[in-house]
């Protein structure tokens, strides 16, 4: 765990360092061997901050001048600070290829890079709760890396999936059964004809009487997607209020067009995660990295000089992140480091 993000900084600035990184030699190999060895609490620290320079294709006589370390220590204390976790997932996504680095773009670089590894590198708080928020809700919540089953006040059955959660009262009415999720869920409603069972996302209502879909709406996503395995669904855009009716092996999928597109769906694919199932099919990079960082509750960087192309498919039960990042590296030609719960991505 990054206690201490200036044990990076420091290797960041020691020109030792960077010139061993750059211009490796006999001497210098065995120098790091040595301080390795001595400091194997250190050994992650030393990763990442090789890879870092490795990407920004550090010069020797690269050093930030006093002025310039102030203010990537002042930015370092701001960022630390900043717990929304979509502004640091902008952070850490920055194209860097688009950059040109000067010492100050540097100093911000490096400022959002280190950053990024001390947030992810935090333990995530309880694994599941349920709480009161007031005398009449209440809300589970999964936190990334873990998955819960909570029971409604009807007996209907949700699978809540990480990074998740889902408000509900503490008793329905008498005319309906209203639900709110963000993130994802796979939802086994009792049935009811009197009573109609309604998912309230951001952007989307689905009703039913009784059945078994999936929902995933997840806050950063663009999309939401409604999968049925049984029975038949109503799918609305709140906004607009064009709907789509689903039945068993459909998807809708509602994009920033407001337009809803039904397709069959792998039922698979999209609700294998209830039974520790991970299954990918045709997907591109960014999806499959996501989906590891939520499932294993890791962040996941691909360095600047990495161009991943093309799809993966796989299926994987119960297996170790170790050994789905093997996998997958093998087949797509890229190489990775594992260092505490962040993942570099390389060539």
């Amino acid at each position: 765990m990054y206690s201490n993000i200036e044990q990076i900084k420091d290797l960041l600035e020691d020109p030792n360092f960077v010139n061993w990184v750059n211009q490796p030699n006999a001497e210098l190999d065995e120098h790091w061997q040595e301080w390795s060895e001595k400091h194997p609490e250190r050994r992650s620290d030393l990763l990442l901050a090789k890879r870092f320079v490795k990407s920004l294709h550090y010069k020797n006589e690269f050093m930030l001048d006093e002025v310039e370390q102030d203010k990537m220590f002042e930015q370092i204390k701001a960022f630390k600070q900043n717990k929304d976790e979509a502004d640091r997932k902008l952070i850490r996504k920055i194209n860097f290829r688009k950059t040109l680095f000067g010492l100050s773009a540097a100093a911000s670089v490096i400022m959002a890079f280190i950053g990024s590894v001390y947030w992810t590198s935090k333990e995530n708080p309880a694994p599941f709760s349920i709480v009161r928020s007031s005398n009449s809700i209440e809300v589970a919540t999964t936190y990334k890396g873990q998955r819960t089953k909570v029971i409604l006040p009807d007996g209907s059955i949700v699978h809540l999936n990480a990074g998740s959660s889902i408000n509900y009262p503490v008793a329905f009415s008498k005319t309906n059964r209203v639900v709110t999720l963000v993130g994802e869920g796979f939802f086994e409603v009792v049935k009811n004809k009197k009573k109609p069972f309604i998912v309230e996302t951001g952007k989307v209502k689905t009703q039913v009487l009784g059945t078994s879909f999936n929902v995933r709406a997840y806050a950063n996503e663009k999309i939401v997607q409604v999968a049925v395995a049984t029975g038949k669904v109503k799918m609305e855009d709140k906004a607009s209020g064009k709907s789509q009716f689903l039945t068993p092996n459909e998807m809708g999928t509602l994009d920033n067009t407001a337009n809803i597109l039904k397709t069959k769906v792998n039922l698979e694919k999209a609700t294998g995660w209830k039974k520790g199932v991970l299954v990918f099919d045709g997907d591109n990079f960014t999806d499959v990295f996501t989906k590891l960082e939520i499932w294993y509750g890791v962040n996941i960087i691909v360095l600047p000089n990495v161009e991943l192309k093309g799809h993966y498919s796989g299926e994987f039960q119960q297996e170790t992140l170790e050994n789905i990042m093997q996998g997958i590296a093998f087949t797509s030609g890229f190489q990775y480091e594992i260092a505490g719960k962040t993942i570099l991505i390389h060539n």
